[in-house]
């Protein structure tokens, strides 16, 4: 099964030297996320906020990327602070894009201090729409999501109860700036989060 899916991927490529899905871009911005948490009846909540900077490159087809945040506590009393980071590898064709990789959370203080969770996203085009699927994406904030691409606008469902949206808006010399929200419910944890970065890439 699974060298069926890579064989219909590589025949989906059509070559290296045609136009490939997403290209090298750099990011940097700053979020705010909410984390709430219910247990015996009573209910905790954080804010954070959360500069963020991501990169990728592709080279011929093959694929880097990765980024890192610091998520610090708007209250004192808060969470701890911590630095997430992620790193993945794979490949981009002309219609599609699978990457996979790792994400690493280092909090001080805490036991163990780091943990480490897997990472995937595959995205594919089918004309005027285009899907994507995630697995700890966006740096490990979403545990997983399906979300439809027209244009520059994405709308998705985050499991197991919850959404995700993002807007590209485009700039002059390549630059750009990226809208991005998400809120999901997953067991007694609910999480929000809106982020706006400033994004450049070759066009």
């Amino acid at each position: 099964m699974t060298a069926l899916l890579l064989a219909v991927l590589l025949s989906a490529d059509g070559g290296a030297a045609r136009e490939r899905l997403v290209s090298s871009e750099v990011s940097a911005g700053v979020g705010f996320l909410g984390a709430a948490y219910t247990m015996n009846g009573a209910r905790w909540g954080d804010a954070l906020l959360t500069p963020t900077v991501t990169a990728r490159g592709v080279f011929a087809g093959f694929t880097v990327d990765g980024g890192a945040y610091l998520a610090g506590p708007l209250t004192p009393g808060g969470v701890a602070l911590s630095v997430d980071a992620a790193l993945r590898v794979g490949w981009t064709g002309r219609r599609w894009s699978l990457v996979g990789g790792v994400n690493l959370q280092w909090t001080p203080g805490a036991k163990p201090a780091t943990s480490l969770l897997p990472t995937v996203r595959l995205d594919v085009d089918f004309g005027p729409v285009g899907l994507a699927v995630g697995v700890f994406d966006h740096l490990g904030l979403v545990p997983v999501h399906l979300d439809a691409k027209l244009g520059r606008f994405s709308l998705g469902w985050v499991a197991p109860i919850g959404l995700l949206a993002a807007a590209d808006l485009e700039l002059p010399d390549g630059f750009g700036l990226r809208l991005t929200g998400f809120a999901f419910k997953l067991g007694n944890a609910e999480t929000a989060m809106l982020s706006l970065a400033g994004t450049w890439g070759p066009r």
